[in-house]
């Protein structure tokens, strides 16, 4: 493999077969390799046996009813060992450590209370976390409100998103979107009870590594009320059996 994609996926629900499905023949029409998906409403026990023939490696994050939840899945294609694992019992955040050298985070924050609860979780991946990071999620909230959301509302105040963006920093990773598309504007999400449309939905990586980015894109929203994130990175000079 000279490249690895992943996409981050805040899927709404994928109980039932038909809305499975659809997912993973998007996920497949991507080609992706990683994929980080949110609000996946799995339960304790009630996981599907039957997944995905491109993914056969999933790890989960579940919550006592069918809300929440995040799921990490591996393609067949990438070399994969798990060395370490991090769930939260409340179905909202799930961290890997893989191969030694690369820590795989995905987080589904509330809808309330959403930059506490980030700034307290990236405290938590900065102590577990071992090599490279790739961090994905739905954020429930824009980090630019000037430029990644519809509406003139500033639901977030500049002190508290401050103290968010610092917490990102301290980790040491970006925001790879927006650093590609520095002068465009594009949304992951539609609100269709207030018709507007914002940038909730995110794909983080390590600063060493964006050097090795070739792509990043939002998709469209058709399955979810959210689309999906996509980066592609190169693999550069890191070997490959190092890569997750």
């Amino acid at each position: 493999m000279t490249e690895i994609k992943r996409v981050s996926f805040n899927v709404n629900g994928m109980n039932t077969p038909q809305k499975r499905s659809q997912i993973y023949n998007l996920l497949r029409k991507e080609c992706s390799d990683l994929v980080l998906l949110q609000e996946t409403h799995f339960r304790h026990l009630h996981v599907p046996n039957v997944l995905s023939k491109n993914f056969p490696i999933w790890h989960h994050a579940f919550y006592s009813s069918a809300a929440r939840g995040v799921s990490i899945g591996i393609g067949k294609n990438v070399p994969f060992a798990l060395d370490s694992k991090l769930t939260d019992p409340e179905g909202c955040f799930l961290f890997l450590i893989a191969n030694t050298r690369f820590t795989v985070a995905n987080l589904y924050a509330p809808n309330t209370g959403q930059i506490t609860w980030l700034v307290r979780t990236l405290e938590s991946l900065k102590s577990f976390s071992e090599g490279h990071i790739i961090l994905g999620g739905d954020l429930n909230l824009v980090l630019d409100s000037s430029r990644d959301s519809s509406s003139s509302t500033r639901p977030q105040s500049r002190r508290q998103l401050k103290k968010l963006i610092l917490a990102f920093s301290d980790l040491g990773v970006s925001d790879v979107w927006s650093l590609l598309h520095p002068e465009e504007r594009d949304y992951s999400f539609h609100s269709r009870a207030r018709d507007t449309y914002q940038r909730l939905d995110y794909l983080f990586l390590t600063n060493r590594m964006l050097p090795c980015v070739t792509e990043a894109s939002i998709g469209n929203i058709v399955i979810s009320d959210h689309a999906p994130v996509n980066v592609k990175v190169k693999l550069c000079d890191i070997p490959p059996k190092s890569w997750v």
